[in-house]
């Protein structure tokens, strides 16, 4: 009862909004890096088919380089064109969406018929990567400075040679190949987009979005001289693979 005479009611109090709960810092970590590992294992996941698909639909081992080279340019031109799109609307929105594409992407491998389904496969999957990796290096650092670059190094090594040793064992083990593999890295996208809903963003919505999608090429200063350094055995490397 209040002062006045009047009953207050359950319903006439003021609702407020539940408070989002999200996922430990420390889970947030481990899921980015995570998901750092499974896209770059996804990208090398189709190398140990392409015998498979040659045999199946003919084609040359020029081909083989085109689908290589399409998604070394997607990866490239994602990177240079959103790479800092997260830093304007947040990490999660962008995640969310590379995510996204990458479950279509790995609906068009599992039911590919040919190598035109291949090719825009792979174009797809290098922009959706690009952006990924973007926001998923920043999200790692903005969580953890100094273990972020460490996990950002790891997960890619560890991702690229998983995704084609698994793919490979997958190839000699089980049955349709080249369903299967992406059948389960399809599932365990779609996991980790469920867990990106539950965590915390870490970049708050920035002005200059046009900007931000102007291709830029920039190395911060205090790290040229290690770049200069490594350059000769990150191109040896990259060639090799």
């Amino acid at each position: 009862m209040s002062a006045t005479g009047t009953e207050i009611t359950a319903t006439d109090r003021p609702l407020t909004a539940p408070t989002r709960r999200a996922l430990p810092a420390r889970v947030a970590f481990g899921l980015l890096t995570s998901i750092l590992v499974t896209l770059l294992a996804s990208s090398s996941a189709p190398t140990p088919l392409y015998a498979t698909y040659q045999a199946r639909w003919g084609f040359s081992p020029v081909t083989i380089t085109v689908i290589f080279g399409v998604y070394a340019i997607a990866v490239l031109a994602s990177l240079l064109v959103v790479g800092s799109l997260s830093d304007h609307v947040g990490r999660r929105p962008v995640l969310i969406g590379a995510l996204g594409a990458q479950a279509i992407v790995m609906l068009l491998f599992a039911f590919a018929g040919g190598v035109d389904v291949l090719l825009v496969a792979r174009v797809l999957q290098g922009l959706a990567t690009g952006a990924a990796v973007g926001a998923i290096g920043a999200g790692l650092v903005d969580l953890h400075p100094g273990r972020g670059a460490v996990a950002n190094a790891a997960g890619a090594m560890s991702g690229t040679a998983s995704g084609a040793l698994g793919s490979a064992l997958l190839v000699q083990l089980l049955p349709a190949p080249t369903k299967l593999v992406y059948l389960v890295l399809l599932v365990l996208f779609l996991l980790q987009a469920a867990g990106v809903e539950a965590i915390a963003e870490t970049s708050p919505r920035a002005s200059g979005v046009g900007r931000a999608l102007r291709p830029t090429i920039a190395v911060p200063a205090r790290v040229r001289e290690a770049l200069l350094i490594a350059a000769p055995s990150l191109i040896a490397q990259i060639g090799l693979g």
